[in-house]
């Protein structure tokens, strides 16, 4: 199943015990494109707004008729959970501290988007976690970012800029985003969303609030236009993919 990033923005996150608020954000990785957490929004439920984040590896079941995220654990471990600064990038260090509060085993360690496995849930139970010492060795620069500040950056093909990032298209088993979709409305008249793949970017600028790819501007216009509304429809989703 596939969704997009402001479709999961009208979830709510339902706990084993209550509901514990919506989705604010989404944080993804810029290198794997994969999503690693959900950032809840916890105006209602959280003095000072403090702001926590849910792993993908805590998810039970997702319900896209009632917009509802599960996740495997109580509102008052969640509260309790680490809080981030949503304003700052988020450090390997927080999310080792995250993850040894939830008991899961380390995303990061290992060769697949989660470690050793192919999907999150794998990480509920890990095997046996390696040192601190011996994880020091192999510890990754972190390049975690949220879709909701790279929404709106403008996209730069290798021959001027032609849009701007307007959401991501994601697979709710490997929290892999398959597509990102450009909206051209303020560069053609008239004009589309279309989609690219994430092997097409070659570059994110933070500072500039820009995102580089491969495409020229031909090549760009070529790109399958999409149906956020066909997301539910897997040969829809396969098609696109293929021709992007």
């Amino acid at each position: 199943m596939t969704i997009s990033f402001k479709q999961m923005r009208h979830f709510s996150i339902q706990a084993t015990d209550t509901t514990v608020g919506g989705i604010k954000d989404m944080l993804f990785d810029d290198e794997s494109f994969v999503i690693r957490y959900i950032v809840a929004d916890t105006n209602t439920w959280l003095p000072l707004s403090r702001k926590v984040v849910v792993s993908p590896v805590s998810v039970t079941h997702i319900d896209p008729d009632e917009n509802v995220i599960a996740v495997d654990m109580t509102s008052q471990t969640l509260k309790n959970s680490p809080s981030i600064d949503e304003h700052k990038p988020v450090s390997r260090d927080y999310e080792e501290t995250l993850f040894k509060y939830f008991g899961y085993g380390y995303y990061w360690v290992g060769p697949g988007a989660w470690g050793d496995f192919a999907h999150p849930g794998d990480l509920v139970d890990p095997p046996t976690q390696s040192s601190d010492a011996s994880l020091e060795e192999t510890r990754p620069v972190n390049h975690l970012r949220a879709c909701g500040e790279v929404n709106g950056y403008e996209v730069a093909t290798t021959s001027g800029n032609v849009g701007h990032i307007c959401d991501f298209v994601f697979d709710l088993k490997t929290w892999k985003i398959t597509l990102v979709i450009l909206d051209t409305h303020n560069w053609l008249p008239g004009g589309k969303k279309i989609t690219i793949l994430p092997s097409h970017i070659s570059n994110i600028d933070w500072a500039a609030h820009k995102v580089d790819i491969l495409l020229s501007e031909a090549d760009l216009l070529n790109q399958p236009e999409i149906d956020i509304d066909k997301l539910n429809d897997t040969e829809y989703v396969e098609n696109i993919v293929a021709r992007a």
